[in-house]
């Protein structure tokens, strides 16, 4: 409806309309500070009459302001003769009781004297509300950080158990004899640095779900080719797509599987210590990863066949990698052997 069909508001039905405000409402002197007017919701919280209220300043209400420091405060206004001011404090009621409130000051003229308008609301829930949610985030803090303590002490005692478990292993080893079981607790500490490779990037990555596969593969190449003495003579090839991540649940079998593969190509693809190349092709699609070990070397793998392969390292290529419900593809000729392992992601 255009306002300029609606009648005018007098200055009684103003005086209505004030009075019954949700709001507290004070009108008070810019001279003297005394109130000239407080509505009904501001007369029953504070639980004041009005004839009360007349002999009280704004000052007088709240504790937390001395008549200096209100003064000061509201001394912009005066100075500039007009404008407003939004601030919050507490006032106290005839009782002695506190409640938080959100001020609305401006500075107006009324019938040429200035005067002071406040509509004040009641913030007290809100304040509690907001307190409980800080001291809610402050718990919440405190819980993360007494959670990430404790996963760094649970890391540091994993690694050191994984570390003394490698220590003895290799002990075992160069005490070993036989050298069947000399070649065994190698393999095994092996292995077992696979495993310990995987979590110290966890540690050090800060993410203790996710690991960046290509990455790890990477370092892992290069640190099976080191550990078998074939630095100079074994080349290494690495097409690794970025930004592949999977979860530490099958990122270590997967890993163990590439471990396997790798070593199995340089203990058998290579004799006579022929020179050659291993490497590691890692690709995805929106529903698979795939994962290639492939060698060129004489075109024999151990692990030809996951699924009918009796050596352990066939075993432990087929029980991992049904562990991660992945496929095992094989091609294997003269010119090497390629080997992938293709998972579904999630």
């Amino acid at each position: 409806m255009p306002l300029r069909n609606s009648k005018p508001i007098s200055a009684a039905q103003l005086g209505f309309i004030v009075e019954d405000a949700a709001s507290e409402i004070y009108l008070f002197s810019a001279s003297d500070f005394r109130f000239l007017l407080v509505n009904r919701g501001a007369r029953d919280n504070l639980g004041f009459g009005f004839d009360e209220l007349r002999k009280l300043a704004p000052w007088d209400l709240k504790p937390h302001l001395s008549e200096a420091q209100f003064r000061e405060k509201v001394r912009p206004l005066l100075e500039t003769g007009s404008g407003d001011m939004v601030f919050e404090t507490v006032h106290r009621r005839k009782d002695g009781s506190l409640y938080d409130v959100s001020v609305h000051l401006q500075l107006l003229e009324n019938d040429g004297e200035p005067v002071f308008f406040a509509a004040i609301r009641d913030v007290t829930r809100e304040n509690q509300l907001k307190r409980s949610l800080e001291d809610r985030e402050r718990d919440l803090e405190a819980a993360l950080a007494g959670r990430e303590v404790l996963f760094q002490e649970v890391n540091h005692r994993v690694k050191n158990s994984l570390q003394l478990v490698m220590a003895l292993l290799q002990l075992h080893a160069r005490e070993a004899t036989d050298d069947g079981l000399k070649f065994a607790l190698s393999e095994a500490r092996h292995r077992v640095s696979v495993v310990a490779s995987i979590h110290q990037r966890l540690y050090m990555s800060g993410d203790y779900s996710m690991v960046d596969i290509g990455d790890f593969l990477a370092e892992l190449v290069t640190a099976t080719v080191r550990s078998m003495s074939r630095v100079d003579d074994i080349g290494i090839e690495l097409e690794l797509q970025s930004g592949v991540a999977i979860g530490m649940d099958r990122a270590v079998p997967l890993a163990l599987v590439v471990s396997e593969l790798l070593t199995n190509s340089l203990k058998y693809a290579f004799p006579d210590q022929r020179k050659g190349t291993v490497g590691v092709h890692l690709s995805s699609t929106e529903t698979e990863i795939t994962v290639t070990v492939l060698d060129d070397g004489v075109g024999y793998c151990v692990a030809d066949s996951a699924e009918t392969g009796t050596g352990l390292g066939s075993k432990i290529v087929h029980a991992l990698t049904g562990q991660i419900r992945a496929k095992v593809e094989t091609q294997t000729k003269a010119g090497g052997t390629h080997i992938s392992i293709v998972l579904p992601r999630g």
